[in-house]
């Protein structure tokens, strides 16, 4: 059974928010180092769609993997993009404490409780920040 990682999820992200184009697809990815064709990207890539943060530009399912019944996997380049929830969610995860508080008190948890506390803990430290400048 494979596990977030959350810094794969973290790298991923902000790969594809770095993309020069508002859309990017596999082949930019595995430019930006990020190997397309192993389970790793998969299983993250699958959980990123499945929650919204990543979607095709046609807004038609999937990511461009097709696996046929003997397990062979398939590839088409489909433009994709980062969606509105995915550029809050690497937003909140570039934050320093929001990311130090991840990676030490949530470091096992899913991609959708990780998106629920780095926004709560990314208001809350706006918040704070907020009521410093206004006193």
């Amino acid at each position: 059974m494979m596990k977030v990682d959350i810094d794969y999820v973290k790298n991923l992200l902000e790969a594809c928010e770095a993309m020069p184009e508002p859309t990017f697809d596999i082949e930019a990815l595995k430019a930006a180092g990020i190997e397309y064709d192993d389970d790793e990207f998969v299983f993250h890539m699958q959980y990123l769609d499945d929650l919204g943060f990543i979607e095709r530009e046609d807004k038609d399912p999937g990511f461009g993997l097709t696996r046929s019944l003997d397990g062979f996997k398939s590839w088409a380049v489909l433009p994709l993009r980062l969606t509105a929830r995915g550029h809050q969610f690497i937003e909140a995860l570039r934050n320093k404490e929001v990311w130090a508080t991840i990676k030490t008190g949530f470091r096992d948890a899913s991609i959708e409780t990780l998106w629920g506390v780095s926004k709560k803990l990314l208001e809350s430290y706006t918040e704070k920040k907020l009521q410093s400048i206004l006193g």
